[in-house]
């Protein structure tokens, strides 16, 4: 950092005030405590403009997964939550998708393809070796459905270490098929930590800091993910959640498998 300073090259930060948009929250559908109408007001009034509800899927019964059936009936909350809050605030709908200990999708393809959003993450099978997990996360990555990898490692601070990923092969796939990994802001994740934030900046990777809502104070931890970020040198343009609605969607429709 100082070297950069001395050559003028410091990177402009992104500052909390330059996020648009959250695209990882959970509902009463699963674990979280407001219906979704009620998570979308409460994101509109933390300054945003587009949401993705992405409540649990099936596979993990402890949150309350929903099962396939489920997850089409709230797409119609997530429908009137749009039309109840005008043209001005977007709500997608999306799911926290499990990937299995064996490496597959919690939800087949066609259902993916129905959906605004979808992201992949490991909450279970944490221990398992470098390899597998690592196969487990890339396996997501190459999914032509899955739009981001939410909280890479699985880590909870203080007291789990979480996934031993290959970083390296994580970033390397995600810049490849152009998956947005994320910052979780939740102060007992912070997963992307911040050297692997600018290891993926560096790689060309897009990063989106959510907050992983479950009640409406938690919009109020955005600031710890935008804080994680800035050690990443990460700058507004690299954070999908700071773009205009309209680009945010565009790229996720062109994500690759």
């Amino acid at each position: 950092e100082i070297e950069a300073a001395q050559a003028g090259k410091l990177p402009v930060l992104i500052e909390e005030a330059d996020i648009r948009s959250d695209l990882h929250m959970h509902t009463t559908w699963s674990d979280g405590t407001l219906s979704v109408l009620e998570m979308a007001r409460a994101a509109r009034d933390s300054g945003l403009s587009l949401i993705a509800i992405t409540d649990h899927s099936v596979s993990l019964g402890v949150a309350n997964g929903l099962s396939i059936e489920r997850l089409r009936d709230q797409a119609a909350e997530v429908r009137a939550a749009n039309e109840a809050l005008g043209p001005d605030f977007r709500v997608l709908h999306g799911t926290e998708m499990e990937i299995r200990a064996d490496g597959s999708m919690d939800y087949p393809d066609e259902v993916l393809a129905e959906l605004d959003f979808v992201i992949a993450s490991l909450h279970t099978g944490l221990g398992q070796p470098r390899e597998q997990a690592t196969q487990r996360v890339l396996n997501a990555l190459r999914n032509p459905h899955v739009d981001m990898i939410a909280h890479p490692t699985g880590r909870l601070l203080p007291d789990r270490a979480g996934a031993d990923l290959d970083m390296d092969a994580v970033i390397a796939v995600a810049a490849e098929t152009g998956t947005i990994l994320e910052v979780n802001a939740h102060w007992s994740r912070l997963d992307l930590r911040d050297v692997h934030v600018r290891q993926a900046l560096a790689a060309g990777v897009k990063i989106a800091i959510n907050t992983d809502a479950h009640r409406a104070e938690e919009f109020g931890n955005r600031h710890y993910g935008v804080a994680t970020a800035q050690r990443g040198w990460a700058t507004a343009a690299s954070i999908v959640n700071t773009w205009p609605a309209e680009d945010l969607l565009r790229f996720i429709g062109e994500k690759v498998g």
